[in-house]
């Protein structure tokens, strides 16, 4: 069976998403930042899809652009309904 992208939503400033973006593109297949956003406790999330099996590689990448400086906060991964992945 094919496995779907994972979905993060990652809290950053607009200003950070295209530093962001660049740097995820540079390895290849792992994810696809998108400029779909949502505001929620009056912060900025951004949607990202993973690639399946990347998840654990994303995730320190995200922390080793945290320790660098660059903007990124809460990294929440998007829990999937089981019932509407049957629909």
């Amino acid at each position: 069976m094919k496995q779907d992208a994972v979905v993060f939503w990652v809290d950053t400033h607009e200003s950070e998403v295209h530093f962001i973006d660049a740097i995820l593109s540079a390895y290849d297949g792992m994810a696809n930042v998108r400029r779909d956003y949502r505001v929620r406790n009056g912060k900025m999330y951004f949607k990202v899809y993973i690639s399946p099996g990347m998840k654990d590689e994303f995730l320190l990448l995200t922390k080793r652009l945290r320790q660098s400086g660059t903007i990124i906060g809460d990294v929440l991964e998007e829990q999937v309904n089981e019932d509407s992945k049957a629909a």
